[in-house]
Parts: structure tokens; C-alpha cells; sequence
């Protein structure tokens, strides 16, 4: 019964789709919408169409700038920028990790623990910001998402 009943329907709903498509060839008769109130019973006027002018001078739309791309994490480029705050690298100079604009490195001398530095990309240039063993970005404004993606524990 319930399969007989969906066919019924789904008969019914075709016809009435098909109905409502159909129209007329008369030029007379015009589709609206709910609510239009406009008389379709005027015969169609044709107007000529506007003459046409130059397009006026238009100015080509202003380049967007995207963010300049952060240096080259090299080992020049860090030591630099390390040795611009903390002085000459005394031990193993090694980066460890860059990304978005942030970078570590480590320092090991002997047998003592490593020392890590963090650089913020700053224009074209690494800037060393801060040396420790320890709770390296603590305060220093590293994102959360890249913080433990460059060897930050916090």
C-alpha cells in the first residue's frame, strides 16, 4: 500500500510539474512572480538601443602585497643575527628549526648542557631574542601552533 501511495504521488507531482511548465506562445502573457503587479496586457514597444561611448580610462587595481617571505634560516644568517646580541659563539653552533618568521639554535661547549637562542625574522634579517637552557619562548611572543614545531617547551 505504501509503495502504491509514493507512485501516486511522485505521478501526481510530474503532472503538476509539467503543468506549471508549460506556457504559451503568446507574447501577451509574461511569468511573475508573487506580489508583481506590472499589466502584461500592453503591446511590446522596442526602444533603440543607447549609443554607446568609450569605456572611460580606468586605472588598473592596486597590487596586493603579501607578506614578505621571512631570510634565509642559514647558519650565516643565524650566527649572525647571535652574534649581533650575545657576541661570538663559543662552542658547536648548530639552527635547529625554522618556520613562520621564528627560529632556535643550539651552542654546546664540552660537556656543558646546550644553550638554545631563539631569532624572530624581522624584514630581511634574523634577530636573536633570547638565550637559554630552558623555557626558551616563555614570554617572548612565539605563536602556540609553531612554539613546539622549533623545539619550544612551552
Amino acid at each position: 500500500m505504501r509503495r502504491r501511495l509514493i507512485a501516486t504521488a511522485m505521478l501526481f507531482g510530474a503532472l503538476a510539474l509539467g503543468a506549471a511548465a508549460c506556457g504559451t506562445s503568446d507574447p501577451q502573457v509574461q511569468a511573475r512572480q508573487t506580489g508583481d503587479t506590472t499589466a502584461t496586457t500592453a503591446a511590446p514597444t522596442t526602444t533603440a538601443a543607447p549609443s554607446t561611448t568609450a569605456a572611460p580610462d580606468t586605472t588598473a587595481a592596486p597590487a596586493t602585497t603579501a607578506a614578505p617571505a621571512p631570510p634565509a634560516c642559514t647558519v650565516e644568517a643565524l650566527t649572525a643575527a647571535y652574534t649581533a646580541k650575545f657576541g661570538v659563539p663559543v662552542g658547536a653552533f648548530k639552527p635547529q628549526q625554522c618556520l613562520s618568521g621564528w627560529a632556535t639554535s643550539s651552542e654546546v661547549k664540552g660537556f656543558n648542557p646546550p644553550a638554545f637562542t631563539l631569532y624572530r625574522a624581522e624584514g630581511d634579517h634574523w634577530v636573536a631574542v633570547n638565550r637559554s637552557s630552558g623555557k626558551l619562548c616563555e614570554g617572548q611572543g612565539v605563536p602556540a601552533a609553531v612554539a613546539p614545531l622549533i623545539g619550544c617547551d612551552t
